[in-house]
């Protein structure tokens, strides 16, 4: 979970809070500095998914998400976004 504005931090903690109500695991990063820095930086350190949230992102509750090895971005709501990583997550059976 990475903010592109510092103004974000808040919708960024409510997210990264619903997902960990979920079940899922969660980093936040709050630092001032330029979100391309963060998903390099993240990219490296083998983070398989990536959520980055703005003031717009705020706005309409959604998420950015980008994959590990993937320079695609998909922009997804919240709930959708926490329905399927939950999914996603779940033990094989």
């Amino acid at each position: 979970m990475a903010t592109i504005t510092s103004d974000a931090d808040p919708y960024a903690i409510e997210v990264a809070e619903k997902c960990k109500a979920a079940g899922l695991r969660v980093e936040t990063d709050l630092r001032n500095e330029k979100i391309g820095y963060k998903v390099r930086e993240h990219s490296l350190a083998k983070v398989p998914v990536i959520l980055a949230v703005g003031m717009r992102d705020a706005e309409a509750r959604n998420v950015s998400v980008r994959r590990l090895g993937s320079q695609d971005q998909t922009v997804m709501s919240l709930d959708e976004a926490v329905a399927a990583f939950k999914a996603e997550a779940k033990e094989p059976g």
